[in-house]
């Protein structure tokens, strides 16, 4: 079992929304893993201890958790933050996502010269948000992943993504806000706006809800300032970049459940589906991976999305209890 799968069972079993048979499979991990079982146990202390924190207190019992488990020797150390949920809309994922309501996960990533850094991962059909030690939010997508140090050093805030996210960015002129990319970076000094980022996508896109961001290619020639209702979509195999206008509104708004396509073929909108749902999507016939679609869908589910699509353009698919299949 891998680590990911472990830490949501053990959460099942904390949060008492627990199925037959997961108690005895926790017990089975434990049993047969020691790095399981000292990852079970520093885990059970922090959702212990954190419990009854709530608001405000929810930092200061962070800091004591951090602090007792930095003391410890162990193999690993893995620390998860609670965090104040956005309503959640897969009906694939529903369950999964009960026992994220309470909190959301971060663990310790290598530390490089002296400065710990932190890091946020949601797996597909999961999303969170984050609040960053400058005061900066973060709403991070599926499939995604933040590192950033836990206390930003002097005269900077430096960041990295990878996958989907929105950031609302506290303002500090003196210290500029950046997000480096896997290809690209984005620097402001105080604004909101959307990254998508994801390493099997060919495109990056950057749109800007307030204030002002400047797009880098990662070759870094030049900088391009970004206004409100503008979007950089930059291809990272030919490094052409294209400036458009587009609405922020729903370039953001896969934070309260809004899916939105324009001219995207099959094959990209059963990624996307696959990441926020967290259901996998297979193609049984090549053809249907080509046709086009434009649409925007509003709490939908993953299945209600392609029964409307099918009737655009016909193409079949039946659901299973591990994955969506796609023919003609």
């Amino acid at each position: 079992m891998d680590r990911d799968n472990f830490l949501l069972l053990v959460t099942k079993v904390l949060s008492g929304n627990d199925e037959a048979g997961d108690r005895e499979l926790l017990h089975q991990q434990v049993a047969e893993h020691k790095e399981l079982a000292l990852l079970y146990e520093q885990y059970r202390r922090y959702y212990e201890s954190g419990k009854s924190n709530t608001g405000a207190d929810v930092e200061a019992a962070l800091a004591r958790t951090w602090s007792r488990i930095d003391t410890e020797e162990e193999t690993e150390n893995v620390v998860y933050m609670p965090s104040r949920s956005r309503g959640v809309w897969w009906a694939s994922a529903a369950a999964i996502l009960i026992l994220f309501l309470a909190g959301w996960w971060l663990f310790q990533a290598p530390q490089k010269e002296g400065t710990q850094m932190m890091e946020a991962y949601n797996p597909k059909g999961i999303r969170s948000q984050i609040v960053l030690p400058d005061g900066s939010k973060v709403w991070l997508s599926a499939d995604s992943r933040l590192r950033y140090p836990a206390i930003f050093a002097e005269g900077k805030r430096d960041i990295h993504l990878q996958g989907e996210a929105f950031f609302d960015v506290a303002p500090n002129p003196s210290r500029p806000f950046e997000v480096h990319l896997q290809k690209g970076s984005v620097r402001v000094l105080g604004t909101s706006f959307n990254i998508r980022s994801y390493d099997k996508d060919e495109l990056v896109t950057t749109s800007v809800a307030t204030g002002k961001v400047a797009f880098l290619g990662d070759d870094t020639t030049a900088g391009n300032v970004l206004t409100p209702g503008r979007k950089a979509v930059y291809n990272k195999d030919t490094k052409a970049l294209e400036l458009m206008d587009t609405d922020p509104l729903l370039d953001k708004g896969w934070i309260d459940g809004t899916l939105v396509f324009r001219s995207e073929n099959l094959e990209s909108v059963a990624l996307t589906l696959e990441r926020y749902y967290g259901k996998k999507i297979v193609f049984l016939d090549d053809k249907p991976r080509k046709f086009r679609f434009t649409g925007t869908f509003l709490n939908k589910s993953q299945t209600e999305i392609l029964h409307y699509l099918s009737k655009t353009k016909p193409f079949s698919f039946t659901v299973s209890d591990s994955a969506i299949l796609i023919g003609r």
